[in-house]
């Protein structure tokens, strides 16, 4: 796969990109402009972006992401752990809650490291990073 079609220096016309648009999940196109052949970015319904700004944009959206899987694993866990101290709740349902308790627990430990592992792209220019911590 490729994010940036090969042959584009080249070309007269946009190309259709190999990754999405960072606003809408659309089809972007890419084509080279201007002297020092900067890449624009445009998906169908009008979205532009320079090729750093759909790199932030990813960098946005990829945080984003992981952090609504962290947030439903810790609600998961959260209800999972409520639905078995219920005391009208069956002893074989207490198990089967425990069980995914402690698998949705795992994961989020797990996604949690990496999101704090994860360290987006900076730019010299700022020298902060693409994506603020939460």
């Amino acid at each position: 796969m490729y994010a940036i079609p090969p042959g584009l220096d080249g070309a007269a016309d946009p190309r259709v990109a190999g990754v999405s648009c960072p606003e809408c999940s659309g089809v972007l196109s890419v084509r080279v402009e201007g002297r020092r052949a900067d890449l624009f970015f445009e998906c169908r319904v009008g979205h532009t972006f320079t090729d750093t700004e759909v790199l932030l944009g990813k960098e946005a959206r990829l945080d984003a992401w992981l952090w609504t899987a962290y947030t439903a694993l810790e609600e998961l866990v959260a209800l999972t752990t409520d639905l078995a101290a219920r005391e009208s709740t069956p002893a074989d349902a207490r198990r089967r809650y425990a069980t995914r308790r402690a698998g949705a627990q795992a994961t989020a430990n797990r996604l949690r490291r990496l999101i704090d592992d994860d360290e987006p792209i900076a730019f010299p220019e700022s020298g902060a990073p693409a994506v603020a911590p939460p």
